[in-house]
C-alpha cells in the first residue's frame, strides 16, 4: 500500500518541484493564436491601403475632370456642349467622385479602427498604425479639395 500510494504522490508533483509545466502543445496554440491576431491585423492594414489607393484615384480624377472643362469652358468661351447638343454637367461629375472618393475613405478609416480595436481586445499589442494615420491625412484633404472646388476658390 505504501508503494501505491508514494507512486500517486509521484505523478501529481513534477521533479522539479515548481508546478505543472505548460504543456507544449498548449505553448504551440498560443503561439498561433498570436500569428493569427498579426496576419489579421496586417489583413486589415492591406484593406485600408487599398480603399486607400481608390479613394485618392476618385479624389484626383474628379478633381481632375473639373479643373479640365472648367479650362474648356474658359478657352471655348462657353459652356461644353456635346454631340447631341447636351451640356456637359462635368463639375457635378467631377465633385461628385471627390465626395464618394472621400465619404468612402472616412468610412473605411473608421471601419479600420474598430477592427483594430477588437483586434486589440484578443491581445493585439498596440503600435504605431501608418496606414491609418496616412488614409486620415488623404481624408481630410478630400475635403479640403471638395470645400475649394465647392466656394470657388
Amino acid at each position: 500500500m505504501s508503494t501505491q500510494s508514494r507512486n500517486t504522490s509521484d505523478d501529481a508533483m513534477p521533479a522539479s518541484g515548481t508546478g505543472p509545466e505548460p504543456d507544449r502543445s498548449t505553448e504551440l496554440a498560443e503561439k498561433r493564436t498570436a500569428l493569427s491576431i498579426e496576419r489579421s491585423f496586417l489583413a486589415f492594414e492591406r484593406t485600408l491601403m487599398a480603399w486607400l489607393r481608390t479613394s485618392l484615384s476618385m479624389i484626383g480624377f474628379g478633381f481632375t475632370l473639373v479643373k479640365f472643362f472648367a479650362y474648356l469652358e474658359e478657352q471655348r468661351g462657353g459652356e461644353v456642349v456635346g454631340r447631341f447638343g447636351r451640356t456637359w454637367a462635368s463639375d457635378t461629375v467631377g465633385l461628385t467622385m471627390i465626395a464618394v472618393g472621400t465619404v468612402a475613405l472616412v468610412v473605411a478609416v473608421i471601419q479600420h479602427k474598430r477592427r483594430v480595436d477588437a483586434l486589440r481586445t484578443m491581445g493585439l499589442v498596440p503600435q504605431w498604425n501608418l496606414a491609418f494615420a496616412v488614409a486620415s491625412l488623404v481624408a481630410v484633404l478630400g475635403v479640403f479639395a471638395f470645400v475649394s472646388l465647392v466656394s470657388g476658390a
